[in-house]
């Protein structure tokens, strides 16, 4: 299963190349970032919203001081923690000056070199990828010892 990223961004246009960016760094590194759109109210996210919200593994929160859509963000955010993320997945990639999340990692932008802002989101979303993938393997051999345990109990 693929390790699934929302994209959250308040950017103005010009700057959404850097959101496109950090999606495609994602997807290059075996990650299924999505990037949603900001056709819907953000009082209440329509079903198409909700339904990539649901089974995320990390959501990244991009926020510049130009942007003007963090309502979407937070709305989306708060629906993405009812469905149960994990606070401490959320990586808040933002401007100085702008309120993160209460909760996650924090980046701040580098506006001297946003490819080493990319970068470094890559890198903590990577990292929260190999913790899941060793979670998962921590899992699988808990229930591999227990079944053999049950298997050898029966002899």
């Amino acid at each position: 299963v693929a390790f699934r990223v929302y994209l959250g961004h308040s950017v103005a246009p010009h700057e959404l190349g850097a959101v496109y960016g950090i999606a495609e760094l994602a997807a290059r590194r075996g990650m299924e970032p999505i990037v949603s759109d900001r056709r819907w109210v953000p009082t209440a996210p329509p079903l198409r919203i909700v339904e990539s919200l649901k089974g995320l593994n990390a959501f990244v929160v991009i926020a510049t001081s130009s942007g003007s859509e963090l309502e979407w963000v937070n709305t989306e955010l708060v629906e993405a923690l009812k469905l149960g993320l994990s606070s401490a997945t959320v990586v808040s990639v933002i401007d100085s000056g702008v309120e993160p999340p209460a909760t996650g990692k924090i980046l701040t932008i580098n506006r001297a070199s946003l490819p080493e802002t990319i970068s470094e989101t890559a890198a903590t979303l990577e990292q929260l990828q190999m913790e899941r993938n060793q979670k998962n393997l921590l899992a699988g051999l808990l229930l591999g010892g227990l079944a053999a345990l049950l298997l050898a109990s029966k002899d």
